[in-house]
């Protein structure tokens, strides 16, 4: 079960909890919100390892940007260096291995731009995925110390 179908359920316990008279409290069956957390708790450590995958990914595609940004450089070099041999047209090579340059360094630079938005994506994603998880549990929670804290005082009554 995912977190936002665990915060889904979450939810529909707390929207279909009976309310208690003149309050703006809830009745939630202790079973049902213990079985939440504990999904939850199962759930979190797999959204983590993913998290744990993208990073890795993230820093595999940087690094073969990079390796590609040295190959098309090293590549437009030897095209420099072949041209510039020639004398009729040295001009003409240099010219066009400074575009090649330039053209690499820009894609490099693209695909290390492209493949930081997309971790950081990933990244605000999950964060705001576990943010609610957290809010959740903790609202669970102090619900669940409220009315800890309630029943003494009925049953003393």
């Amino acid at each position: 079960m995912s977190i936002d179908e665990i915060l889904d359920e979450l939810e529909n316990l707390l929207v279909d909890a009976s309310r208690v008279p003149f309050t703006n409290k809830r009745i939630i069956e202790e079973d049902d919100l213990a079985r939440a957390i504990d999904a939850l708790r199962e759930a979190m450590p797999n959204d983590i390892a993913e998290a744990k995958h993208i990073i890795s990914e993230r820093k595999h595609i940087l690094e073969e940007a990079q390796k590609e940004g040295q190959n098309i450089v090293e590549q437009a070099k030897n095209y420099v260096m072949k041209l510039t041999d020639e004398n009729v047209i040295t001009q003409q090579a240099q010219e066009s291995a400074g575009s090649i340059i330039a053209e690499a360094q820009k894609s490099a630079r693209n695909l290390q731009t492209d493949a930081v938005v997309y971790a950081d994506d990933v990244f605000k994603h999950l964060e705001a995925n576990l943010e609610r998880a957290l809010e959740v549990v903790r609202a669970g929670h102090n619900e669940l110390y409220q009315q800890s804290q309630q029943n003494p005082k009925n049953q003393a009554s």
